[in-house]
C-alpha cells in the first residue's frame, strides 16, 4: 500500500540534505531564506558544506546526514541543496541501516531520482519531484515553480488536471497508472542494478539537461533494448533543457518509440527547465495525449485526519 506524508504547513521544520554534488553557499542560503519567509523552519548540519572531489562531502557524511534526517520525528520534510551526482554511491549503504522512519516530504530532481526510485521499491513512499534549494529556491526563483511547490506539498485533494500550451502530443490516446521516473540518464544508469526501475505497467516520466539529442537517442533505445517499456502504459516527457532544440528532442522520440502503442506527451514544464512544476511519483495518474492533459486520481499527502 503507498504510504504517503502528511502535508506541509506553516511552522513544520524542513531539513535539508547534501546528497550529491556540492553547490554555491550563497545560493544555498538564499534559498534558505525563501524558505523561511514562506513560513517554514529550516534545519542542516553546518557540514553540508563540505567538498570531497565532486560531491558534498564523504559517503559517510552525505549518509549519516540521509538517514538522520529520515529518523528525526521533528523532521517534517527534506529538501536538497542541489543535485548532480552522488546518490547511486549511497544506495547500497542506505540499504545496510535498519531505519523504519515514518513517511516524510521529500523533495528533490535530477541526481534524486535514485533515491526516489529506491523510496518507492523499498518502502511505496510517494516523493515529490521538484526544485532544489541552492539553485531553484535561492537565485533563479521562478513564481511559477513556488506556486506549483506549496500547492503540491500542502493540498490534500489530488492534483490537475496540468494543460499547457506548449504541450505536444507525440502519439495520441489516454491510459492511467502510477506515474514513476525522473531523470532519463538517472533511470538508465539504474538499469542491471539492484535498484533498477521497475516500469510494468506504469506511466514513465523523463527528462534531462545538458543532454544532446543523440545521447537522448541513446538512452531511449537503451531503454526499449533493455525491455523496459514492453509493459509501460504510457510516457510524460518533462523539459528537456540545454542540449539542442525542443523540435530535435521530440523527432528523437518519434523516431525511437515509433512501436511503442501507449501515448506519449511530450514538453511538460517539470524538470531541469525554467518552469519546474512539483510532480508527485508513486499514486496513481490520468495521462491524456489528445487532451493534452495530465490529471491526478488521487492525492499525493494523505488528509490530516489520517495522521
Amino acid at each position: 500500500m503507498t504510504s504517503k506524508p502528511p502535508p506541509l504547513k506553516p511552522g513544520d521544520t524542513i531539513g535539508i540534505a547534501a546528497s550529491s554534488s556540492p553547490f554555491d553557499r550563497t545560493e544555498f542560503e538564499k534559498g534558505v531564506k525563501t524558505l523561511e519567509r514562506a513560513g517554514f523552519k529550516v534545519s542542516f548540519r553546518q557540514d553540508i558544506f563540505d567538498r570531497h572531489r565532486y560531491l558534498a562531502g564523504s559517503d559517510k557524511r552525505r549518509l549519516d546526514e540521509l538517514v538522520g534526517l529520515l529518523e528525526n520525528p521533528d523532521i517534517q520534510a527534506i529538501f536538497f541543496a542541489r543535485g548532480g551526482y552522488g546518490m547511486l554511491r549511497l544506495l547500497p549503504l542506505l540499504t545496510q541501516k535498519k531505519i523504519s522512519p515514518t513517511p516524510k516530504i521529500i523533495l528533490g530532481y535530477s541526481d534524486l531520482t535514485s533515491l526516489f526510485i529506491y523510496l518507492y521499491q523499498q518502502w511505496e513512499w510517494v516523493t515529490f519531484y521538484g526544485p532544489v534549494v541552492a539553485r531553484d529556491l535561492g537565485s533563479s526563483l521562478n513564481p511559477e515553480t513556488q506556486k506549483h511547490l506549496l500547492e503540491a506539498l500542502s493540498q490534500t485533494a489530488p492534483l490537475g488536471p496540468y494543460c499547457y500550451s506548449e504541450m505536444l502530443s507525440v502519439r495520441k490516446g489516454s491510459c492511467e497508472g502510477v506515474m514513476v521516473g525522473g531523470c532519463l540518464s538517472l533511470v538508465v544508469a539504474s538499469l542491471g542494478t539492484p535498484f533498477e526501475i521497475e516500469t510494468d505497467n506504469r506511466i514513465l516520466f523523463l527528462e534531462d539537461t545538458n543532454e544532446k539529442p543523440y545521447s537522448v537517442d541513446r538512452m531511449l533505445t537503451q531503454l526499449v533494448l533493455a525491455k523496459k517499456l514492453e509493459k509501460v502504459k504510457g510516457i510524460l516527457f518533462g523539459s528537456f533543457s540545454n542540449g539542442g532544440e525542443l523540435d530535435h528532442f521530440r523527432e528523437v522520440a518519434e523516431d525511437v518509440l515509433k512501436d511503442f502503442k501507449g501515448p506519449i506527451l511530450f514538453n511538460f514544464p517539470a524538470g531541469h527547465g525554467p518552469v519546474k512544476v512539483t510532480l508527485p511519483l508513486g499514486i496513481q495518474v490520468r495521462l491524456d495525449a489528445d487532451k493534452k492533459t495530465l490529471t491526478y486520481l488521487e492525492e499525493a499527502c494523505r488528509p490530516s485526519i489520517q495522521s
